[in-house]
Order: structure tokens, then sequence, then C-alpha cells
């Protein structure tokens, strides 16, 4: 492992890794990720891995619109694919959703999203499943899709270690060093790198690492349950996936398959309990939007977190108070989706010295600053 870098990258999850490809592909060869456990061990591995321009408000859908450029170009830029499939995104809303469907709407209409605008009986007609009986409303984003998150981490990280970058599986970061207000280097379970510059990219662990350097990042961790079926060919291969926006209950194929998945309850660990018992909260909800699926047999299941905060958007750039501290974190379910831009946008900030793809003001740390409470 290098005793030295110009920039350390801690966290070895989707956002880690495209930030130490950026940074590499800026020209910034002397680059170290340290990973605690193996890359994509953490929520990268756990997505539902979507890939949507359909998102809730505009500061998100400009995240996906530049981290869709890139996706798209995978091929062109690594020889490689993400796999891609553009399975489309159907959104329902009972009475209790409309409000935030509507309000979605309009955060859509505004940003020139694709959409169809269903009643309930052209939900129907897309999707046969679905019960729509409390329906009122629904949205197709025929555009989105889904991709394969572990392809996506094994090209950025092939193209970085190309570049001249590192990376060093467990092997924990366990503190910063500062000296006046600088850091000066990352202390880790194989010794210290000294380095001017830090990338906090450890999602679940992400306000842990802001207090090393004083910093109080407002992000709490929300934990939601996946679950497989076996081969259940009653849902049709082509089906979109559907998300039932009042309980964020959803499902999709996943070949043969069908996954599942529900739930946004705070974890008291980085390492999301399972909790079997869900299941029943997940197979009610399926009995209610779904019922077929009942027919199916659910073969195994899995818990990821959701690094939130609390206006739902991530938090990126320089820390204020601490030279050489840039957050990209707190992406809160979206880091999959978003990876190429919280790249992008980390490398600019640090080889160009401010970020030019897009306006990052709303995602700073400032907008907490002077709030009376944010835990």
């Amino acid at each position: 492992m290098r005793t030295n870098a110009d920039v350390v990258v801690i966290g070895g999850g989707i956002q880690g890794l495209s930030c130490l490809y950026h940074l590499a592909a800026k020209g910034i060869k002397n680059i170290s990720l340290v990973e605690l456990d193996l890359l994509g061990s953490g929520s990268s591995g756990r997505s539902a891995a979507m890939l949507v321009l359909s998102m809730s408000r505009a500061e998100t859908i400009a995240l996906s619109l530049v981290a869709w450029k890139e996706y798209m170009a995978f091929p062109e830029l690594f020889g490689e694919s993400t796999h891609f499939k553009q399975i489309g995104y159907l959104t329902v809303a009972t009475a209790a959703a409309e409000h935030e469907l509507r309000q979605e709407l309009a955060a859509q209409r505004s940003m020139n999203v694709p959409l169809q605008v269903l009643d309930p009986q052209q939900v129907k007609e897309i999707v046969p499943a679905v019960n729509v009986d409390d329906l009122v409303l629904g949205a197709f984003y025929r555009a989105d899709g889904v991709i394969d998150p572990h392809a996506v981490m094994q090209t950025y990280a092939r193209a970085a270690k190309q570049l001249g970058a590192e990376i060093n599986e467990r092997v924990q970061a366990t503190g910063i060093v500062q000296e006046n207000g600088r850091v000066v280097g990352v202390e880790t379970t194989a010794g210290l790198i000294s380095t001017p510059r830090v990338v906090n990219a450890t999602g679940a662990r992400a306000r842990e690492v802001g207090a090393w350097v004083g910093l109080d990042l407002p992000i709490r961790n929300f934990k939601r349950h996946i679950f497989i079926t076996d081969e259940f060919h009653a849902i049709p291969p082509n089906t979109p996936f559907v998300m039932d926006l009042e309980v964020e209950w959803y499902f999709r194929k996943e070949g043969d398959n069908v996954l599942m998945g529900m739930g946004r309850e705070e974890s008291t660990s980085f390492e999301p309990q399972f909790v079997p018992e869900f299941q029943e909260q997940v197979i009610e909800r399926a009995a209610l939007r779904a019922p077929i699926l009942l027919e199916a047999k659910i073969l195994r299941g899995w818990a990821g977190l959701r690094a939130l905060t609390p206006d739902d958007l991530p938090v990126l750039g320089y820390a204020p108070g601490v030279e050489g501290f840039v957050n990209c974190c707190g992406w809160g379910g979206h880091g999959v989706m978003h990876a190429p831009v919280g790249g992008i946008l980390t490398a600019e900030i640090i080889a160009d010295g401010k970020a030019s793809s897009m306006d990052i003001t709303p995602f700073k740390y400032e907008r907490f600053q002077n709030q009376e409470s944010h835990t």
C-alpha cells in the first residue's frame, strides 16, 4: 500500500470507484482507495439497480441526466457494457399518494422527462397483474431501466487501475490526521497514508467519517428489504418496474424470477440485519397490489441501507472549515443510479477547483448549517 497519495478515497462502493476513476482520468495518478471489506460489499451490491430519469424533483433529475449520459456511453468509453435493459418504470398511486405523485410529475415536466400519465385502466393495460381497484393515478416512464452494478464497479475499478490508481481491499480507514485545519493524512489498519485530500464516499458510514474532522453530517441510515422469488412466468419478461408509491413497495423481473422490495426503517447497525418476519409485510402488500405474486415462492432475501439526508439530496464538495475534505455521500439509495455524476463532480471539484458539469449549490454541506437540529 502507498504511504502517500495526492488523494485518498475512502469507500469501495460504486460511488468511491467512480470517484477513483474520474480523478485518475483527470490526470491525478497517485490516488489510493481504501475499502474495509471487498469492493461493492455494502449497499452497492444490494441495490434494485434501476437507472431512471423519473426522479421526484428537479435536482435529482439533473443528476440523472449527467449520469445517464455516461452510462449510455460505457461501450464507447470502456469497451464494456452496463447490461442496461430498458424495461420502463410504472409508478402507481392510491388517493393517499396522489398529491405526492402529482408533485413528482410537475418536477418531471419542468425537466422535460418523457412520461405518460395514466388512469387506472391504462395502468391495467400495461401491467395486467396490478390490482387497480384502489388506484387513482399512474405514471409510466418508458425510457427507464435496470443496469448491473457489479459490472459497473468492475469497469470503474479496472479503468482506474489502468490509469495508475491503487485499490486496497480489507483495509479500513480509522481516522483522519489534520494540521492547522488541513487534511494531512488518513490512518488505516495497514498504516498511515499521507495525503492533502480525502474523499468521503463511505455510504452508510459517511456520518462517522465526517465526525473525524468535526463535521456533523445529517445522514441517517434506513433499511430496505429485498426478496427474490423462484421462476415465475406468470409475470412476463417485458413487465416494467412497478412502484406502489404509498408504501414504497415495488417489484420487477429478475431473469425468470421476480424481485420485490419494501421498507424504510432506521437501522442501528452498519450491517443491516435481515429480518425474515418482514417478508410477511412484503407479501401483504403483494396480495393487495399484484395478487398473482402470492403464487410465487420466495427463495431468499437481503437487506440494504439507504443513507438519507433530511432533504433527500446528496452531500457533495469540500467541507467548510476542513481544507482537503471532500464529501460524496448521502445518496439515499440512488448511489448506483448516480455513480457517474458523483465521480464526475468530485473529480471536477478536486482537479479543476470547481464543478462544471452542473451547479452543486443544492448539494453543498453549507445548506445544513445554522439549522437548530438535524439529528
